[in-house]
């Protein structure tokens, strides 16, 4: 019932305006019919105009009636009520409404994110080099044998965007495919372009880090790349076994905005 008198209270201009409106209008009815009952000579006239007049007296007292009411809630009703109840109402949440996150394309590994680990660095060729040197099939690649410890990304205060974890046109590994078997030489292709790019890493995880991701560039690459070559790696001394490529870009506040991770099994002769 309160809802409804502060309805009343909300919108009493409006309604007085409109009642008086009203009883200007029907107040000139009732006047006009009281000129055609007292002009009235035939039965007809005289019904008509007590018509008229009846429906004249009718509005008239419907719209005295609310302005009436009005007045009565705006001197009397009003002041009782708290002023909680002029609030309005929280709003019940619609969880049909929230948006749910898109599916996981077959072929892609969904990870959590772990913990930040000392990153291991093998020796390769960088994307930005590429262009200045031969193919990666003319290429000499040393082996790797040592494995630096990186320091972590320091960790940027303020509010941190929701990462995704999945393969997109914007960030994806070509070459090697998912799934494929490798040996020694490896060539990396594919695109890490997504918006606000700052620079992207690749990084590997599986029986030679010891669980740990390892650095397959050696260094942040800043330079974007489209459905082109991003590096080569030799992993002839690497242990055999199946391992994850994680291709991870990062923004200027040096917060992950994306990751897509395949999964290769390196079978060195």
């Amino acid at each position: 019932m309160e809802r409804f008198f502060i309805y009343i209270l909300r919108n009493d201009v409006w309604i007085v305006i409109l009642c008086s409106l009203g009883l200007i209008w029907f107040a000139s009815q009732y006047f006009q019919a009281r000129k055609i009952l007292q002009r009235a000579m035939f039965g007809l006239e005289r019904e008509k105009g007590q018509r008229i007049q009846t429906t004249a007296v009718f509005f008239l007292l419907l719209f005295g009636g609310i302005m009436v009411f009005v007045f009565y809630v705006n001197n009397t009703i009003a002041p009782t009520i708290p002023d909680s109840a002029w609030k309005p109402p929280t709003p019940t949440p619609n969880i049909f409404a929230t948006p749910l996150s898109p599916p996981t394309p077959i072929g892609t590994t969904e990870l959590q994110l772990p913990e930040p680990t000392p990153e291991l660095v093998p020796t390769i060729t960088l994307a930005a080099e590429a262009s200045n040197s031969l193919p990666p099939s003319e290429t000499e690649n040393e082996p790797v044998t040592n494995l630096t410890p990186v320091p972590d990304t320091p960790t940027p205060s303020g509010p941190t965007p929701t990462p995704f974890v999945d393969c997109t046109v914007d960030l994806n590994i070509n070459e090697p495919a998912n799934g494929s078997v490798v040996a020694e030489v490896i060539n990396f292709s594919g695109t890490a372009d997504t918006p606000n790019l700052a620079y992207y890493r690749l990084e590997a995880n599986g029986p030679e880090t010891n669980g740990v991701w390892a650095s397959l560039l050696g260094r942040n690459i800043e330079q974007p790349v489209r459905d082109g070559f991003m590096g080569n790696v030799n992993l002839s001394q690497w242990g055999n076994g199946p391992y994850l490529i994680r291709l991870t870009a990062v923004n200027g506040s040096d917060f992950t905005i994306g990751q897509c991770v395949i999964q290769v099994t390196l079978d060195n002769p």
